[in-house]
């Protein structure tokens, strides 16, 4: 299959954020076919039972990034299952800042 990339980039809200990640959620646990669009564009996908999940926080001067990235592949039997990371029985919390900046701990 040809490879497709579609980027989209724009500015939003928190809430307008937050909407759209509920929305994928909801779509990931209501099944494996998942809806996206931005911009009038839309793509369908099927999403794989067991997925790679990448976080990626980065606090550079005032501006801070965070990168989620989700994959998997079509073909199941592609997959090592030896390779694989032990399943955690849930995810690890994810803390909140209570300032716009994040807080800078140090190693005691």
């Amino acid at each position: 299959m040809p490879k497709l990339e579609i980027k989209r980039k724009s500015e939003l809200s928190r809430k307008e954020v937050s909407d759209r990640l509920i929305a994928l959620g909801q779509a990931l646990a209501s099944g494996s076919e998942v809806e996206l669009g931005s911009g009038g564009d839309s793509i369908s996908v099927v999403v794989g039972d067991r997925v790679q999940w990448e976080l990626e926080i980065e606090v550079d001067g005032d501006e801070t990034e965070i990168e989620i990235e989700i994959s998997w592949r079509d073909d199941p039997s592609e997959e090592s299952t030896a390779d694989a990371e032990p399943e955690s029985e849930s995810p690890p919390p994810v803390k909140t800042a209570r300032r716009g900046r994040p807080r800078k701990s140090t190693a005691k």
